[in-house]
This record gives C-alpha cells, structure tokens and sequence, in this order.
C-alpha cells in the first residue's frame, strides 16, 4: 500500500499501536482523553499554521466556532 492512499483511521491506529506497546502502565492512564487532547492540540496547530495564524480561516477549516477556536488555543497555550 502507498502511504499516500493510507487513510486517517489507518494512519492513527498504527500510531496508536505502537503508542500503547511503549506504554508500562496502561491501566493507570487516562487514555481517552490524553489522545483526544493531543491530536486535537496537534490539529488545531497545524491548521493554524498552513492558515498563517489566521483563525477565522483555522475555524472553518476545522469546523468549529472561532470562539471555540480561541478558547482552545488558550486551553493549550498555542502560539
């Protein structure tokens, strides 16, 4: 398979399983939310960037209000 035709699901899983593989303490984490958060962070920042900091573009892009926008930027501290 050519990674270009590797979808989002694909292209998550695999990281997510070799995430979870180096993890010792699996049971004690809180997992939903740590990945949630993260690849939200990860989004949310890279959307911003290839926006060139412009968050109106950024919020629709992503498709979400620009208030919620700028309360998530706040949230992780993006710059």
């Amino acid at each position: 398979m050519d990674k270009r035709d590797l979808s989002i699901k694909e292209f998550l899983e695999d990281k997510l399983n070799r995430y979870l593989k180096e993890m010792t303490k699996l049971e004690s984490c809180n997992l939903y939310d740590t990945v949630l958060s993260e690849v939200e962070k990860a989004l949310i920042a890279i959307v911003l960037k290839e926006t060139k900091g412009n968050q109106l573009k950024a919020a629709k892009t992503l498709g979400i209000n620009r208030n919620t926008l700028r309360a998530k930027i706040k949230e992780y501290k993006i710059k």
